[in-house]
């Protein structure tokens, strides 16, 4: 059972004082906003350039998807399927799970099964390698600026800011606060119907 905590306390084992969880500020409504966001956010790094060499004269950009179908056209299958998945359809499952998950709790029927997508968003969290992507990028980046002129594209950017709003969703996206928040959408739901008799 959990205790009652104020905003902002956290709950400890009293054995080994770890913590066990901590009552923050986390909306629905602030989930939700995080996970559009992210969808945004995941639909501009797909969509636009990450990135511009430009060489002399000749100026070269790419897409996540072309840089990964280059891998695939060089006979890298194994590493182009990786970057696809780790990068692509990893964090477009876990963001779509979030939102049909929020989007439950905000508009639809809370008491609808939510064990089932709450295990799957779970197990896809370590499969969602943005970050892991980032940083090798960032890496390749400094070891390319002494052969040509780089462009950072819109892509970089919106891949930086999805790496912190997926923190944030992440962080505020606890089975605990789910369970809270579907808790306290049944009841208010369940108060308005007797005011309304």
């Amino acid at each position: 059972m959990d205790a009652a905590l104020a905003r902002g306390e956290a709950a400890s084992c009293p054995r080994c004082r770890a913590t066990l969880y901590r009552n923050g500020s986390a909306s629905l409504d602030m989930a939700l906003a995080l996970a559009v966001t992210s969808v945004i956010l995941l639909l501009l790094l797909n969509c636009f350039p990450l990135l511009a060499l430009k060489v002399q004269q000749v100026t070269r950009d790419t897409t996540l998807l072309h840089a990964a179908l280059a891998m695939w056209n060089d006979g890298m299958h194994l590493l182009s399927l990786l970057v696809i998945i780790t990068t692509v359809l990893a964090p477009a499952l876990q963001i779509s799970l979030a939102i049909y998950l929020l989007c439950i709790l905000r508009f639809g029927d809370a008491s609808q099964a939510l064990g089932a997508p709450l295990r799957a968003l779970q197990s896809l969290r370590p499969w969602s390698m943005v970050e892991i992507f980032m940083l090798g990028l960032l890496v390749s980046l400094v070891k390319l600026q002494h052969m040509a002129d780089i462009v950072i594209g819109p892509a970089l950017w919106s891949c930086a800011g999805l790496i912190f709003i997926t923190a944030a969703l992440t962080s505020v996206l606890t089975p605990r606060n789910l369970w809270l928040w579907a808790r306290a959408t049944r009841r208010s739901r369940a108060n308005a119907r007797v005011k309304h008799v």
